[in-house]
């Protein structure tokens, strides 16, 4: 795996202060105190480093056997971001009240879903396909080795490595995957660059081809099948060089092994909800789960849905995960970038815009810096600091950040968020911080081209319309916290209407 020097720094960002804390060992205070070194399964995204924190646990992964793309690798190849799947014991809470659970990991598996070619690129849905598979980008999205940390970096035939959560739908065919770490490897030559896809197989076609979703893969005579034949179900790794007409040539299909989950093991489980029957059945990464006596956070049982994201924690019983505790994930949507404001280290809350961010067990943390920190936490951070923030607002328009990383010092303010009203032609509302705009400013349509201001705020919804997602950049106002994209006092001015 090549992974370009883009100053991420992900290996040792340690999350600071775990507070606004989740239930169980991901954090709450009425959960009960879990026994000492209680053997654990835990597939989740790694958020944080100084040990490696999976699901709000901070696992010591000095002695864990790691293994990236089923070979060998050290700890410090880990990124965060990553889809991990975990296996080692769980230590008491030193601090339940904080949510601060450790634990140690003997095992720590990583695998791309997927390695291959861009075929589309949709800016307006914020969508790749890649080799058939559909590849979401949100604001939680890491996006390394492209031209910028977004998909505006990115373009028909790119390689692309993506690591994420799987959306699964009840036509396998159309099944989705939502990135966490997306990495550009450089441009695809066919017949010479490698491609790969990991998953279970969903259907097999008389025996010539087979799709791990979306992606279907030819079967060729030195693809060297296992005993029997490919079988639906199966959980395997194809690679191969060739790619067209809708499908790839496999040149090796071996089938690989997933995380153990016994029966009386104890498991961490993140990731989108599926086949929904009722709160005590639905399934989660394929794994059937009974959530009727668990604890719910952030939610009630009417909010399960069919690709509603969730972390589920509780013991295997008789092959069903049976949840002690149900936590609702939020998905991030707003976005900050500007200096920081003030701090809070007790409170574990800063701001910035006037608003107010919080921190979870599972915010990221990435220094961007030219002398960048690789144990960056809260405390390291001054008033002035540059941030750029991702997140979701809370019901009191609390920022709960899942991923702060700071950048080098700049004038340029940006905030991205749903629309709350509008002046036409002059301001913006946007998560409650007001954007001035003018005949300077620049507009931009959903797909990127620049538009009149009177079509812009002509497409742009406001409440009780579903409101439109609207980036806005400029510098400082004289009105604090304020945002300034005229383009009297600088030329940064602009406004788009996004995703």
């Amino acid at each position: 795996m090549t992974w370009t020097n883009r100053r991420l720094w992900h290996r040792s960002l340690m999350a600071p202060m775990l507070v606004a804390v989740m239930g169980g060992c991901g954090g709450g205070d009425d959960e009960p105190t879990p026994a000492a070194t209680t053997p654990v399964s835990a597939v989740g995204v790694i958020s944080a480093f100084g040990s490696v924190v999976v699901n709000g646990v901070r696992f010591n992964d000095s002695g864990a056997a790691i293994t990236i793309n089923d070979a060998a690798a050290t700890r410090e190849q880990l990124r965060v971001g990553m889809m991990v799947e975990l296996e080692g014991r769980l230590d008491r809470c030193p601090q339940p009240d904080l949510g601060v659970c450790t634990g140690q990991a003997t095992r720590i598996r990583f695998r791309n879903n997927l390695v291959g070619p861009v075929t589309t690129v949709n800016r307006l849905r914020n969508t790749l396909t890649v080799m058939g598979q559909t590849v979401e980008l949100d604001e939680e999205t890491i996006v390394d080795g492209a031209v910028v940390d977004d998909i505006g970096g990115l373009q028909v035939g790119d390689v692309v490595a993506v690591s994420g959560l799987r959306i699964r739908e009840q036509d396998r065919t159309r099944d989705r995957l939502r990135a966490r770490l997306l990495q550009r490897t450089g441009g695809f030559v066919n017949g010479t660059t490698g491609i790969s896809v990991v998953g279970e197989v969903t259907d097999v076609v008389d025996g010539t081809s087979f799709g791990i979703g979306p992606v279907r893969v030819r079967v060729q005579a030195s693809c060297g099948l296992p005993t029997g034949g490919v079988q639906r179900g199966q959980f395997v790794e194809v690679t191969g060089k060739a790619f067209g007409a809708g499908g790839f040539d496999c040149d090796r299909v071996q089938v690989r092994e997933r995380i153990g989950m016994p029966d009386a093991s104890s498991v961490e489980l993140e990731g989108y909800v599926s086949d929904v029957v009722s709160i005590g059945n639905f399934r989660l990464d394929g794994m059937g789960v009974n959530a009727a006596l668990a604890t719910l956070r952030d939610g009630t049982a009417a909010d399960l849905a069919n690709g509603r994201r969730v972390e589920v924690e509780g013991v295997v019983t008789d092959g069903v995960l049976v949840a002690s505790r149900l936590l609702f994930k939020r998905e991030a949507n707003v976005q900050l970038q500007a200096p920081m404001q003030s701090i809070d280290t007790a409170a574990g809350r800063l701001a910035l815009l006037g608003k107010v961010v919080a921190l979870t067990t599972t915010t990221q943390w990435v220094d961007q810096t030219s002398a960048p920190v690789r144990t960056l936490s809260l405390g390291d951070l001054r008033v002035g600091d540059r941030l750029d923030v991702r997140g979701a607002s809370d019901s009191a328009g609390v920022l709960v950040a899942s991923r702060i990383t700071r950048t080098e010092p700049s004038t340029l303010l940006v905030v991205k968020a749903g629309l709350d009203a509008k002046s036409p032609t002059s301001q913006l509302t946007i998560f409650g911080i007001n954007a001035l705009t003018g005949p300077q400013t620049r507009y931009r349509d959903p797909e990127g081209n620049l538009i009149s201001a009177t079509d812009f705020y002509a497409l742009a919804q406001v409440p009780p319309a579903v409101p439109s997602v609207v980036r806005a950049q400029g510098v400082a106002a004289t009105v604090a916290n304020t945002v300034d994209a005229t383009r009297t006092s600088s030329n940064r001015g602009e406004v788009e209407i996004a995703r």
